[in-house]
């Protein structure tokens, strides 16, 4: 199990991959890794989660516009780094011409 990033997380334990009818359902839960050495506590929560992941698509969204923000910039930049590169090569062979009169 990974070690979680923020003091506050969830890790999911089960999907449920049907819909749950209406009615009291009852969970019994094992204490097998003790969390009180550092005042820990262990919740059971019931979530609804989305393709992207998240409880919205806001931030999935989000990741992916800037993800192809990033990846058409980088592109433009390498055309005019490559544009450029040829004009600085001729401009350097230019200085040598000129040096060697």
């Amino acid at each position: 199990m990974r070690t979680a990033g923020l003091p506050k997380f969830r890790k999911l334990y089960a999907a449920i991959n049907t819909n749950l009818q209406n009615g009291t359902y009852y969970l019994q839960i094992g204490n097998n890794y003790d969390v009180s050495e550092w005042s820990g506590s262990k919740k059971f929560v019931l979530s609804t989660s989305n393709s992207l992941g998240g409880r919205n698509y806001f931030l999935g969204f989000a990741f992916i516009v800037v993800g192809s923000l990033c990846v058409t910039l980088s592109i433009i930049f390498f055309g005019v780094f490559m544009s450029k590169k040829n004009s600085a090569a001729q401009q350097m062979a230019i200085d040598q011409a000129a040096s060697k009169n």
